[in-house]
């Protein structure tokens, strides 16, 4: 539908007799705005589609992610949150600790209805920065808002 060149365009539409290698560049020379908006929105385009193809369901966000950061090995992706029930040792109003031997202290996201809703898993390779920032972009663009989320790395 949106596949036009435009110096096929220009030689078709210059009568014959006016068909002379300096009058074509020139009248091409013209075309150049035009061709490279329309290189801009052909790019726009395709990212819109893109875009418009992926949705907030898991198996859509991990295919979209995969796609743009680890397209050849495909290692990410997207798990539930965690759902441990925290454990109350004694309420500070009672002040009566108890001795309960060795207990595994787990970070406050970790914890049911208090963390997060999904944790969203990267190799290490993609462990840079600028890498990170894209894919929070990439998934706060696609989740839904009331959902939170972290990123770990395998």
């Amino acid at each position: 539908m949106f596949n036009v060149d435009f110096s096929k365009l220009v030689l078709w539409l210059v009568p014959a007799f006016l068909r002379k290698p300096k009058a074509l560049a020139l009248l091409r020379s013209y075309c150049w705005p035009i061709t490279e908006a329309y290189g801009v929105f052909l790019a726009n385009r395709d990212n819109n589609i893109f875009k418009l193809n992926h949705n907030s369901q898991v198996y859509s966000m991990e295919k979209m992610l995969n796609d743009l950061f680890d397209s050849a090995s495909r290692r990410i992706y997207i798990t539930d949150g965690y759902t441990k029930d925290p454990i109350y040792i004694y309420l500070e109003i009672e002040d009566k600790p108890k001795i309960l031997g060795e207990m595994i202290l787990y970070n406050e996201e970790d914890y049911a209805d208090t963390g997060v809703d999904f944790i969203v898993w990267i190799p290490a390779e993609l462990n840079n920065n600028q890498t990170k920032i894209d894919i929070k972009g990439q998934v706060d663009f696609y989740k839904l808002a009331a959902k939170r989320y972290k990123i770990y790395t395998i």
